[in-house]
């Protein structure tokens, strides 16, 4: 069964970070603004924080108040 994993993103920050907060839910702070990438350097920072190959997150799209969504399969 997938699991999902729900990211706060916030750019421009002024260093990169990274905090759990409840159950799959992750604050990532990153020094960059936000661009068409940005999903996809999630998963590479998602994958490095909770051991789990690029391969196996998958980008699900942005929730109702712009948190990205990942499916862990």
């Amino acid at each position: 069964m997938a699991m999902k994993a729900v990211i706060k993103a916030r750019f421009n920050a002024s260093k990169e970070s990274f905090e759990k907060f409840g159950d799959d839910k992750y604050l990532v702070y990153l020094p960059f603004p936000e661009d068409d990438s940005s999903a996809n350097v999630l998963i590479n920072i998602l994958s490095r924080k909770i051991g789990l190959p690029p391969s196996r997150i998958e980008y699900a799209g942005k929730d109702a108040k712009g948190n990205y969504i990942y499916e862990l399969v």
